[in-house]
């Protein structure tokens, strides 16, 4: 295992590496017993591990303070669209390919932390995450908005699409459910998150289309009274509503909350269907 102690590296404006940090579960309920972070290969050839070293820091107090390192030459080669693993506990974590040394508290919960991918040949920054804030110096665009919170069921941070790098933190990661070693998921009705809304018997009274901006709920006719549509985010707070004719359609601005899943539920005096749409 290499010795790493890396002072505060300048990054540059813009940074398309070939590896990146494709996932972070730095929060579970109760103890911090399953952290890990995943990397991604996006390239079209192998990628070298042994030249490459994973750096943790603290932001907490407005500076970045190196906190955890990883870095070893028997990494191997990483191939095109393949996953790397570093976790805490690997008895608790799948896929885990190399143990970060401690069981729990692996990785800080923020605020204002990061993680940066450095090119040891040249201490190159590959690619950098800002979250729970955004950590100066330390950061590709804003750092992200989506918080690893779990007070119900359980979460990460991850891209999305899965691998996708815009240059931007809040631009690229999305809630999701823990993933690690295979493709991100971002329904978090997979990850144990109830938002306690359930089903009448019914047929399904409307199509929703999801466009860039905008989503649309378009009523199917005939109903025999006037439709209410509800938007819930994945932690059931209600973030639109709309009473609707029995047939028309309705369409909801989505700026700000591309990446989200959001749960769309149509309510007749008969039936009810609720439908899931990721924003685009």
């Amino acid at each position: 295992m290499r010795s790493l102690l890396l002072g505060l590296l300048v990054l540059p404006t813009a940074m398309f590496g070939q590896i990146v940090i494709n996932e972070v579960d730095y929060d579970q309920p109760d103890t911090d017993n399953a952290e890990f972070l995943e990397l991604k290969n996006v390239g079209t050839v192998p990628y070298d591990l042994s030249q490459l070293a994973v750096i943790l820091y603290n932001g907490s107090s407005g500076n970045a303070v190196q906190y955890r390192s990883f870095a070893d030459a028997t990494w191997p080669m990483l191939q095109p669209g393949a996953y790397f693993v570093i976790c805490g506990n690997t008895s608790l974590t799948l896929n885990c390919d190399h143990p970060g040394g401690v069981l729990t508290n692996l990785i800080q919960n923020g605020p204002m932390d990061a993680i940066a991918l450095i090119s040891l040949p040249d201490s190159v920054v590959l690619d950098v995450l800002s979250y729970g804030g955004t950590l100066a110096g330390h950061v590709e665009g804003t750092g992200t908005s989506a918080i690893d919170l779990n007070t119900e069921g359980t979460l990460s941070l991850c891209r999305w699409p899965d691998g996708n790098d815009s240059n931007d933190n809040d631009a690229d990661f999305v809630q999701g459910c823990p993933t690690p070693g295979v493709a991100n998921d971002v329904d978090l009705s997979n990850c144990g998150i109830s938002i306690g809304i359930q089903e009448r018997a019914g047929a399904e009274p409307f199509t929703i289309i999801a466009t860039s901006g905008q989503v649309l709920v378009q009523l199917k006719s005939p109903s025999n009274g006037p439709m209410q549509i509800n938007v819930h985010n994945s932690t059931g707070s209600l973030v639109a509503q709309h009473m609707a004719p029995n047939e028309g359609s309705w369409a909801f601005p989505t700026t700000g909350l591309r990446g989200s899943m959001l749960l769309v539920t149509c309510i007749s005096p008969t039936s009810s269907a609720t439908r899931k749409v990721v924003v685009e």
